[in-house]
């Protein structure tokens, strides 16, 4: 086999599934990319610098970020079956406990212990993410034109500017900046690595998944569930960035549109979308089972993530032909150097809102000196407050 990976370090499915089930299960937010990391790296099925320029890629099309990472890391390791197997355990985790959690607070309305839930794993997300944001940082913004960009990006995100628009930005002043300092280099290094299987074999995937595509299209017609099919579908394929940037997608179909939901079931169907694990767009479901149940919550799920899933097959496949280009590769360095100045918005900004006590400072603490210094699994970190909030809550002792 070419390139990097070497055939013992190559998954099975099997151990594939297991992997992406953990991340599925464990990880929350932009947290989900330092999972990815750990796991995918950690088992050397990829490199870190090949994680981050799918990272880089992910950015160019809609759809949530992580969920196309996951996507991506799967594909460029197992190929289609890899990607279909892999996606799939990153979803269901996330997918049960939404439906769990959708029966539960239709059928006996609100929850208490949701809110402050939701605190605690917040203020551990900000730790997180101010360790990946320094990691970041060491690797993508060592000198003044990638702290310029990178600066620029946080600069438009405080005025609200697309993210999609910084990208192109990014992309602009990477390619000025950088187009002549390659040196005929790729980005990941002198080898490259090649997605298995042969080139035939996975245009017959690309085939297949649009052919599940119209089957799913058609089945929302047919069990009457069209108009919730479409809205989702709709959402995810053309919606750019993360869960901050699509929930006002989701709102307008939801809330506003078709009145499915009133405007607290869907807050408190976002702060589901918060404290279970993976993709934060699993609200999905929970508007689907109200809408139309078992087969809501699928069908509404489906048409959130599906398109995302379709377009990384083919940006991968396209990208590949294409990365060796000097231009392509200084685009690349502008995007991530622009993806650092982002992830330091959104840290300000979750922090703002997340550490509003000395206990949640308490916890982010906790959480960034657990993963940066000694570096614990994140399973380990969510699950301790998860466990400590719980047992306090039911207690009777406020801990937020």
């Amino acid at each position: 086999m070419n390139g990097n990976i070497k055939e013992n370090t190559r998954p099975t499915l099997p151990e594939m599934t297991l992997a992406f089930l953990k991340i599925g299960f464990t990880a929350y937010g932009m947290a989900i990319l330092q999972q990815i990391k750990t796991l995918i790296i950690g088992q050397k099925w990829l490199t870190r610098e090949e994680v981050d320029e799918g990272l880089g890629m992910v950015q160019l099309y809609p759809g949530p970020l992580m969920f196309n990472l996951a996507t991506y890391s799967a594909y460029r390791t197992r190929g289609f079956w890899g990607a279909v197997v892999a996606t799939f355990s990153f979803l269901i985790p996330s997918y049960l406990l939404m439906l769990v959690l959708s029966w539960a607070y239709f059928q006996y309305g609100s929850i208490s212990w949701v809110h402050p839930l939701f605190i605690v794993l917040e203020a551990m997300v900000v730790g997180i993410i101010a360790h990946i944001f320094l990691d970041f940082s060491s690797r993508y913004v060592k000198d003044a034109k990638n702290a310029t960009v990178a600066g620029l990006a946080f600069l438009l995100m405080v005025f609200k500017v697309q993210a999609f628009v910084i990208v192109l930005l990014a992309i602009v002043f990477g390619i000025v900046f950088h187009k002549n300092e390659q040196n005929g280099k790729t980005y990941a290094g002198e080898k490259k690595i090649l997605i298995p299987g042969a080139l035939k074999s996975r245009i017959w995937g690309i085939i297949l998944s649009v052919v599940i595509l119209i089957a799913f299209l058609a089945i929302g017609f047919i069990v009457g569930q069209w108009d919730l099919t479409l809205a989702m579908f709709k959402i995810g394929a053309v919606a750019f960035g993360n869960g901050n940037t699509i929930m006002p997608l989701l709102q307008q179909e939801a809330v506003i549109s078709h009145h499915w939901l009133t405007m607290k079931e869907f807050a408190d169907g976002i702060g589901f979308g918060q404290i279970t694990p993976g993709p934060f767009l699993i609200t999905s479901t929970f508007i689907g089972y109200k809408v139309g149940g078992i087969w809501g919550s699928i069908l509404a799920t489906m048409g959130m993530f599906y398109p995302s899933f379709l377009y990384t097959l083919i940006m991968t496949e396209i990208y590949e032909k294409i990365k060796g280009r000097k231009s392509i590769r200084a685009a690349l360095v502008g995007i991530l150097a622009s993806f650092t100045g982002m992830l330091l918005f959104v840290l300000i900004s979750l922090g703002e809102i997340s550490l509003t006590n000395p206990v949640a400072y308490v916890w982010a603490v906790f959480a960034f000196i657990a993963v940066r210094f000694f570096k614990i699994n994140i399973l380990w970190i969510f699950l301790a407050g998860i466990f400590a909030e719980l047992v306090l809550f039911f207690i009777g002792i406020p801990i937020v």
